[in-house]
């Protein structure tokens, strides 16, 4: 018997079926919760627009109980999140901050926190991952706009040989490294806090740690990630693009290692850091007319001025961040 609701639910299956998955993993700490929940908020933007099949995992990473049961209950409304706790996974206790661990290579990396190194669960999590793409999102960076995120998959569906996008990237160059004070070459990255992976990139197995080598008289530093892409374009073939950022730079932004944060202790001075971040870096209107040049130069200045030391600190190690044993009052909800 002719049943015109079946055929088109079926359809409609099927149509969904055929669709690319898409995994969007966020890490999430004490120190960047607050931020976190205006990022995992900003993706309710793609809903009525990107039309694959995709979720967010944000991967709790040793919240604090309480802040844990906030996050819980603010952030599982989203019916496109997919909350993961690894208290089954790492032992808090072993988490030392000033204690080292060793990558692949046999090279150290201190602990900076009471959280899992990112590169630890990075590497591990997207080598799991069965999706026909993997997304890292860092907890600070906000969807503004949506159209970036369009042209990233366009982009990787339209020529096989392309292995990953991300938001931006940046050359080759040397440098001070803030943390040894020494002169490097950053080798080129395209970052972390949004970039898109094809799931045949777990072909290569080099993880995702920061690495160093000396060449002749040159140290060559390889940013988080940055020798995992290299080896998908030199040892495998591969391409590796970003975006046209400046066609694109006012629909995202990165408010910058706030794992390392100490000093936005609670929703209120995050909220006030927010606002002002965003005004600085696109204005009130996301253009360049008179009026929102305007806006950004006074923003620049008014972000300069407050938080000076809020951004100096994150250019060095934070051991312990007094937000690592945080109490969550009535007055910081997460919402």
């Amino acid at each position: 018997m002719y049943n015109k609701d079946k055929i088109e639910e079926d359809r409609m299956v099927k149509s969904n079926e055929q669709r690319p998955t898409v995994c969007f993993f966020m890490l999430v700490t004490n120190r960047d919760a607050f931020l976190a929940t205006h990022a995992i908020k900003s993706f309710e933007k793609l809903k009525s627009c990107f039309d694959f099949n995709w979720k967010l995992v944000v991967y709790m990473n040793c919240l604090k109980d309480e802040l844990k049961k906030c996050a819980t209950k603010w952030w599982g409304k989203f019916d496109y999140v997919e909350l993961v706790d690894n208290v089954d996974i790492v032992d808090i206790e072993q988490l030392v901050p000033g204690n080292t661990i060793q990558d692949d290579n046999g090279g150290e990396h201190y602990i900076e926190g009471k959280y899992e190194p990112g590169c630890v669960v990075w590497t591990r999590e997207f080598h799991k991952s069965e999706s026909d793409y993997w997304v890292m999102v860092d907890a600070d960076f906000e969807i503004l706009s949506p159209c970036f995120v369009l042209e990233m998959f366009d982009m990787l569906e339209s020529d096989s040989n392309l292995i990953a996008v991300s938001s931006d990237w940046s050359g080759a160059k040397s440098k001070i490294d803030s943390y040894s004070n020494t002169a490097i070459v950053a080798m080129s990255r395209y970052h972390t806090w949004f970039c898109a992976y094809k799931r045949k990139a777990q072909q290569c197995k080099i993880s995702f740690f920061y690495y160093k080598e000396k060449k002749y008289d040159l140290t060559l530093a390889f940013d988080d990630t940055a020798r995992f892409q290299h080896a998908l374009k030199e040892q495998l073939g591969y391409e590796l693009k970003s975006v046209d950022y400046q066609k694109y730079k006012n629909q995202f932004i990165h408010y910058g290692a706030f794992s390392k944060n100490n000093s936005l202790d609670t929703e209120k001075k995050v909220n006030r850091y927010r606002l002002i971040t965003i005004l600085q870096h696109r204005g009130l209107f996301a253009n360049n007319s008179i009026i929102d040049k305007a806006i950004r130069k006074l923003f620049r200045i008014i972000h300069k001025k407050i938080y000076k030391n809020t951004i100096k600190e994150r250019s060095h190690y934070n051991y312990h961040s007094k937000l690592d044993s945080y109490k969550v009052s009535p007055n910081n909800s997460i919402k």
